[in-house]
């Protein structure tokens, strides 16, 4: 409770001082945002919920501020604090910060450069997905935005090429980055490596993405295409204190991401297919565990609507699928040659929820999920030798922004 009392101290402060700061500077623009979440799982953790009980570990606390300099110069960042258990420990980081300078513009088209830590284009939701007024639900579809390795997909250091172009009723937008991806993560370590120990540096890799838009969002379709290169680098001694059983291992993930919605008045539809091929090199892991060590490919997929019932009030239903090897759906074969459980290995989730916005700054959520699997659970809140394969999940947060 003391720590719940604390964030909104911190929420009160930060916009108190970006009000005065937004006021004073000319071309500064200061936003905010905050949320507290309610998580009760009824097997399994996520977010830092207890089986069986509720768990109150999930929040957020951002701020960005953005400088118009002159018409063509922008400088823009953002610093957060995110708290959901094992995959965020609530230390305030920076999430994104560049300058965009702008080439070229006018009625038709216009053509850009942003140098720094830039957010990456992903899917439809990656470069909003920071702050929770934008997404449809409290979490969004786990299958292509895994929490548990948010980090590595939000932004990352290095610089992006953009543009867009407007033909009568239709807009067509891109986007290619050289980028630097972050991976100081143990739960990047986990989910790629386990049950290795050591830690990943990133390496020189790129992404794109393409999006068409007509009639003012009426149709949007997308594609996204990416190569991540990453080195592992394994530690001197694995967990059980002994020499390490891997060697010093190259991975790739080639992925693409295609998306598809359409708006109408009361109802959204939304549809993300989404494919990453991981070749992995080097690793030399012995026994059953080179199974761990072959090239896969992550299916993942899912379909969503949104229905605006009433003024102020949202309906979310959605199946959400992802698959670690689109070759073993069902994780017999890695269970077999393992003896890990194959819930490990896929996720199944329907989700049904609820959103009410009282103001226009506040947003009240609340959704239940029916999974089946935990392919995007944590593996530092989820031992994978005790994972439950069906369970249930009540999400309920408020959430704060201006």
């Amino acid at each position: 409770m003391i720590q719940f009392f604390r964030f909104l101290y911190v929420s009160l402060a930060w916009l108190l001082s970006g009000a005065v700061v937004a006021a004073q500077l000319e071309g500064v623009q200061v936003h905010a945002f905050a949320s507290q979440g309610g998580i009760l799982t009824s097997q399994n953790q996520f977010a830092g919920s207890t089986p069986g009980g509720a768990g109150f570990d999930a929040r957020e606390l951002g701020g960005n501020v953005s400088w118009q300099a002159t018409p063509d110069w922008l400088v823009s960042g953002q610093l957060v604090s995110r708290r959901a258990g094992a995959m965020d420990n609530g230390a305030v980081r920076l999430d994104y910060a560049f300058v965009d300078h702008s080439l070229l513009e006018n009625e038709q088209r216009n053509l850009g450069v942003r140098v720094g830590k830039v957010k990456n284009p992903y899917g439809f939701y990656n470069m909003t997905r920071d702050v929770a007024h934008t997404r449809a639900g409290i979490i969004l579809p786990q299958s292509i935005y895994q929490d548990q390795i948010r980090n590595f997909f939000l932004a990352a250091p290095g610089v992006s090429l953009y543009g867009n172009e407007e033909r009568g009723v239709d807009s067509l937008s891109w986007q290619v980055s050289v980028l630097h991806p972050e991976v100081n993560s143990a739960n990047l370590t986990a989910y790629i490596v386990d049950p290795q120990s050591g830690h990943f540096n990133g390496r020189t890799s790129m992404l794109s993405q393409l999006l068409w838009e007509q009639d003012g969002g009426k149709w949007r379709a997308g594609l996204s295409l990416g190569q991540f290169d990453v080195h592992f680098q394994p530690a001197t001694t694995d967990f059980f204190g002994m020499g390490s059983f891997a060697g010093a291992g190259d991975v790739k993930l080639n992925t693409g991401v295609l998306s598809l919605e359409h708006n109408r008045e009361d109802w959204s539809y939304t549809a993300e297919y989404a494919s990453t091929r991981q070749i992995r090199n080097n690793f030399n892991l012995p026994g059953a565990l080179a199974i761990m060590d072959k090239d896969t490919t992550i299916e993942a997929y899912y379909l969503q609507s949104l229905w605006r019932f009433a003024p102020r009030w949202q309906a979310l239903a959605r199946y959400d699928a992802l698959y670690l090897d689109k070759r073993d759906r069902n994780g017999m074969i890695f269970s077999a040659a393992t003896g890990l459980p194959a819930a490990q290995r896929y996720a199944r989730d329907v989700t049904v929820g609820l959103r009410y916005e009282p103001t226009p700054t506040w947003s009240l959520f609340a959704e239940i999920h029916h999974v089946n699997g935990g392919a995007w659970l944590s593996k530092l809140e989820n031992t994978p030798a005790t994972l439950t394969s069906a369970w249930d999940m009540l999400l309920l947060q408020a959430a704060w922004h201006f």
